[in-house]
């Protein structure tokens, strides 16, 4: 049997001792510490198998033991078991490797730590799943601890997705939300592929604008991994010129219809001596108007597109009225979006509307 030889210090008693040791702890915390096996015995004490180090050679002895509850999986109970610890008079301190029976620094088994995160993004919050755990369980978890277990992966979750390519088709949606953090107002910048469903990046921006969107896209895109053939959209002109650069001019654009429809229908109402804002629904007698506008829209094909805008052209210029601007303001809305509004007709991969996203 080959032994290695660790120490000098029984051929030189005058070497300093506390320095070599201090050493010696610090090499083998990491040497062999996945190789010690161990057992649980009735007594429910767990124990290091190997009666000799696997480094030096020389024997273990005994030191102490330590009192560990561990809280196990699926309703099983508690369990109370105690640690025997033992250490190499020339190495020091055993360290074997405990993950098989309990998780390092935690008492919980790990499916309750992976059944937090999953609540979590589903949609609950820590207290919320407080009572989850209390209910199903039987077991009173801190709200504390399960921050701890959602925070815990965090950070590595959020630079998976950054740097790992989704399923794409190319086809994504985009759409901004409103909304308030302390007090402060924020937009959340949102794009989803309207084919595989994955979401390609999401953006909690300070303001809203060309470069905001620039930053989204650019990171949706994974260093240029991803391309975008088609963005389906509102009616939003916070992107400002951004379709118009070169990294982006290629992208076909589709505003949603049914956003379109609103923001006719508000001018249509607005002629009819309504409020632009009003829910009630167009005077019976205006009807017909506001059906030509949606002609337009709703068309089947790129030519009968055509003709319907030249219909309605025609309405607009015979009608007179105070409020006529805004049935011209209408018109040239719907001539402006017009490239906007028929390229799912030539494309059945473009959805006709943002409603993907919207929901």
């Amino acid at each position: 049997m080959l032994i290695k030889q660790t120490s000098l210090i029984k051929y030189f008693p005058l070497l300093n001792i506390s320095k070599i040791k201090r050493n010696q702890k610090k090499k083998d915390k990491c040497n062999n510490k996945l190789l010690y096996s161990l057992d649980i015995g009735r007594d429910n004490i767990v124990r290091i198998k190997e009666t000799h180090c696997l480094d030096c050679g020389a024997r273990l002895v005994k030191n102490g033991h330590n009192k560990r509850l561990i809280i196990r999986d699926n309703g099983k109970g508690k369990l109370k078991i105690l640690i025997q610890r033992k250490r190499c008079p020339q190495c020091g301190e055993i360290h074997p490797d405990y993950s098989d029976i309990f998780p390092r620094f935690a008492n919980y088994h790990e499916n309750y730590k992976r059944r937090a995160r999953q609540h979590y993004m589903e949609g609950l919050m820590p207290s919320q799943i407080r009572r989850v755990f209390k209910i199903d369980f039987g077991i009173t978890i801190s709200k504390t601890t399960i921050v701890n277990w959602i925070n815990e992966v965090a950070e590595s979750l959020r630079e998976m997705l950054q740097e790992t390519p989704i399923p794409s088709s190319g086809h994504w949606g985009y759409d901004e939300i409103h909304m308030r953090m302390k007090g402060k107002k924020i937009y959340t910048l949102d794009t989803v592929d309207v084919v595989t469903k994955f979401i390609p990046g999401a953006l909690i921006s300070e303001s809203m604008g060309r470069k905001a969107g620039h930053s989204l896209f650019r990171e949706a895109r994974c260093h240029n991994f991803l391309k975008i053939n088609s963005i389906v959209k509102d009616c939003t002109t916070n992107l400002g010129g951004l379709f118009q650069t070169r990294s982006f001019n290629h992208i076909v654009q589709q505003n949603c219809l049914t956003h379109v429809k609103w923001m006719i229908s508000k001018h249509v109402k607005a002629f009819c001596g309504l409020s632009t804002q009003s829910r009630k629904p167009i005077p019976e007698q205006w009807r017909w108007l506001l059906k030509r506008f949606y002609k337009v829209i709703d068309s089947k094909n790129e030519t009968d597109a055509y003709i319907q805008l030249e219909i309605i052209r025609g309405t607009v210029i015979r009608l007179k009225g105070k409020k006529i601007t805004h049935l011209q303001t209408a018109l040239k809305n719907l001539k402006g979006w017009f490239p906007k509004i028929i390229p799912y007709q030539r494309n059945p991969s473009i959805p006709k509307t943002n409603n993907l996203l919207e929901s």
